[in-house]
């Protein structure tokens, strides 16, 4: 246990600052496994207050998870934050030397490095964290669906930017897994924009939840707060180029930045003040989420060091304009002198606002505006993800109108001059969320019946359907542009979605071109194609995805992934993807690049092995230091792990401890979770014994041997065999093989005969020694049967 004065020492080796008293009190907290709720304004040190318990853990061997979780709302915010844990980590380990490096992965759709969390410290978004947890994961197959949601149980949990979660579905979702986990792991729920309403629903009774909330002391507010300012001002003009650039001249900026609420608006509003740019004083950025990623990432790169903390010391006298999306809300850590935003909810705006003046010693202004005004000659471009129709449309897409108007109302009330601090902004959070807050808490409790249904057709059945109600309603696509889908050849080279770089829209947007394209008073080539995966018999076969035509909107609108025609699509590094069906804008035969070649830990290759030496090679990697490669910024690097017993034993023993057998030690829950490895180990490929399987598997092998200088299988039993997915020949040769000696399956086999000696063997002795009760020792068989097959 560290107390006050240690963590002040170990905090200032990490940061080189020393703590506040409200990351001193969130510190001490989660070191001893509570969960925190910490409300703390923007640049305030939260990323550094939640990194630092794992790592004076590690170095200090204190009581504490092995794995960090890092949940963020947003994908671009976990490549900034890996970036800044990364150099945190360096600092560190100069003072604190470790065993072995910490691996700090990214788990996003974009960047799906680590689909199993092997990673130490493991950046990923709310999608990927909450379907692991639900046993249906968007990152590994139906095959290993429990096995990420063991990661979440054994792993301290960092959930930042609550505000951003879907009210009814992800918040929802969240509370359970809080209620889930506790006792296991210690969480942290941290955010600047919270509602008295809400944290008191998070909290629920003290006494009953355990969670400790963390409150900015008056003290802490006063160092934040004291040399630096921040008003804001209700703009009744439009925002425009003209008055960017008017208050550019009037005011000498150097510092800009611009947030618009949709991708077209923002790209209107670049070309606007593009065209006004004549003399090449203004440096003008465009960022948003329709580039591709390495683009994106060149220009985050940038923009952190010329919008850095200090940039007034910088001798360049141009002025620097960023224009963007609400991709930049929160995480990024820059700062301007002057913020023009678009109208958004309260709590988005001040999360905004957390990127002007952002550092001690700095005067900024915010500037909201109710619309957009873009120039006749690029209209049509800004309006592309506006839907046309006045009864449906929403006035500040993709926010609602009614809490934007509230928010609006209460700016209007401001004197613009009036320096905005945290506590006046968390009355505004009140006044404009509080009642919205009050009605989605009464549905979730109209919806709790319908919630757990959901919830267990998730984790006890697997079926995926039901993240659209437990996680989010997903209303982007996935987008390829590529010239020629040819993918019914099976001799022509295998391409595949997952191979190709993806740009996410809206389903709006796509619905707004295809009627668009349904006015034409031409005949134009196809636009979208749906691309289709197998299904049925040929979803076992090595069939590619293939594409259909998308004869109408529901067409569209039901399909995930889409091509689009590379004639009308229009990609650059400054102003990103545009797509458009008017001849008058042409585009220029953009196609998707293929994803950069990356190391990802899903690409297995296999060597044979016998079914003893495989048993023995995994209680080997249990009980053992083992090497591995795992996954950092794409590529591969070795690790030795001390085993994965150290790792794992405690976090199971406490799991058992706190959901099963409360009377027993933690010792003792910890030998029998390592005793439930032990029969897991032993009986998960039970199936393979098979005289089938190893007559198919045995001919393989000799196919290998004899053209692949694979080993000789004689007569031994086999539990895998030679597969090398970098080498094409083999593969092709393994297909081959494959379709006229089919293996049958294993795993549910394994799990049946499974279930016969676990009754024999392990529900007696837990009765004898553990004391278990019929119930305890069925939910413990269950969980057994369920890590050989999941679905069992």
């Amino acid at each position: 246990m560290l107390y006050g004065e240690q963590i002040d020492t170990y905090f200032t080796d990490l940061t080189g600052f020393q703590p506040r008293q409200f990351q001193q009190q969130a510190i001490a907290h989660l070191l001893q496994c509570q969960d925190v709720l910490l409300r703390a304004p923007t640049g305030s040190g939260k990323t550094e207050t939640a990194i630092a318990p794992f790592l004076f853990a590690k170095a200090l061997n204190l009581d504490f998870p092995n794995k960090l979780i890092y949940v963020v709302p947003l994908r671009t915010l976990a490549n900034s934050l890996r970036q800044r844990t990364e150099d945190l980590i360096q600092r560190w380990t100069e003072a604190h030397p470790l065993q072995r490096s910490i691996v700090v992965t990214l788990q996003t759709g974009e960047n799906p490095e680590d689909p199993r969390f092997e990673g130490d410290i493991v950046f990923c978004t709310i999608d990927q964290l909450l379907s692991s947890f639900l046993s249906i994961p968007y990152s590994v197959g139906r095959g290993s669906a429990n096995v990420n949601a063991g990661a979440v149980f054994a792993s301290y949990l960092v959930f930042d930017e609550l505000h951003l979660l879907d009210p009814d579905r992800s918040f929802t979702t969240v509370l359970k897994l809080l209620e889930q986990v506790r006792g296991i792991a210690p969480c942290l729920l941290m955010t600047a924009t919270l509602t008295d309403e809400l944290s008191q629903q998070i909290m629920g009774s003290t006494e009953e939840t355990g969670i400790q909330n963390v409150q900015i002391p008056d003290s802490d507010l006063h160092s934040i707060e004291e040399h630096r300012s921040r008003s804001f001002q209700a703009m009744e003009r439009p925002l425009s180029a003209e008055c960017i650039l008017e208050d550019i001249q009037q005011h000498q900026r150097r510092r800009v930045i611009v947030i618009c609420n949709t991708v077209s608006q923002a790209q209107g509003l670049f070309q606007d003040l593009e065209a006004l740019n004549l003399e090449g004083k203004l440096a003008i950025t465009l960022l948003h989420s329709r580039f591709l990623p390495q683009d994106r990432a060149i220009k985050e790169a940038e923009l952190k060091q010329t919008f850095a903390e200090g940039w007034n010391k910088q001798a360049n006298d141009r002025c620097h304009v960023l224009i963007a999306t609400q991709a930049i809300e929160a995480g990024i850590n820059i700062t301007c002198e002057v913020m023009h935003s678009q109208l958004c909810p309260m709590n988005s705006l001040l999360q905004r606002a957390g990127r002007c003046a952002r550092f001690a010693g700095e005067q900024g202004s915010v500037f909201v505006y109710r619309s957009v005004d873009i120039h006749p000659a690029h209209t049509e471009l800004a309006q592309r993800d506006i839907d046309p129709e006045p009864a449906t449309r929403q006035q500040f897409l993709p926010y609602p109108n009614d809490t934007c108007e509230l928010t609006w109302q209460v700016l209007h009330r401001t004197y613009p001059s009036t320096a905005v601090g945290f506590q006046r902004s968390a009355a505004w959070i009140n006044q404009v969320h509080q009642e919205e807050d009050l009605l989605q808490a009464q549905r979730r409790q109209n919806n709790r019946m319908r919630f757990e249904e959901n919830f267990n057709k998730a984790v006890f059945y697997g079926h995926c359907s039901t993240a659209r109600e437990l996680i989010r309603s997903n209303d982007s696509r996935s987008i390829f542009i590529w010239e020629e889908p040819t993918w019914i050849d099976l001799d022509t080279p295998e391409i595949e979605p997952a191979q190709l770089q993806a740009f996410s829209l809206p389903v709006s947007t796509l619905c707004k071109i295809w009627r668009d394209l349904q006015n034409l008073e031409y005949e134009i080539d196809w636009v979208f194609r749906r691309i289709e995966s197998p299904s049925g018999k040929a979803s076992e076969t090595y069939c590619q995805p293939r594409w259909k035509e998308i004869r109408s909107q529901s067409d569209l609108i039901a399909s995930l992934q889409i091509l689009v025609n590379p004639r009308y699509v229009f990609y650059d590094d400054r102003i990103g993807l545009r797509i458009s069906i008017d001849e008058n804008e042409p585009g220029n035969h953009f196609v998707s690049p293929p994803k950069a070649s990356q190391f990802r830990t899903q690409q297995y290759s296999y060597h044979m092995d016998t079914y003893i030496g495989h048993l023995g090679c995994l209680w080997t990697a249990w009980r053992k230091p083992f090497s591995t490669s795992a996954p950092k910024n794409g590529s591969a690097i070795a690790l030795t792990y001390t085993s994965v017993q150290a790792e794992l034993r405690q976090a199971g023993g406490t799991l058992i401890r706190s959901k099963l057998l409360p009377h027993l030690t933690i010792d003792e829950t910890e030998v029998l979770f390592e005793y439930l490895v032990f029969f897991t180990v032993l009986l998960h490929d039970l199936g393979k014994l098979q005289i089938q399987w190893q007559s198919a598997m045995r001919g393989w092998q000799a196919i290998a041997h004899q053209q692949f200088k694979g080993q000789d299988p004689k007569s031994h039993l086999l539990a895998h065999t030679d597969s090398d997915p970098a080498n094409p020949a083999q593969q092709q040769a393994l297909k081959a093989y494959e379709k006229q000696h089919r293996r049958p399956p294993h795993a549910v086999e394994s799990a049946f005969m499974g279930r016969e000696i676990l009754k024999r063997s392990l529900l007696p002795w837990l009765e004898e020694h553990f004391a278990a009760d019929e119930e305890q020792c069925g939910c413990i068989a269950h969980a057994v049967i369920r890590n050989i097959e999941s679905w069992t």
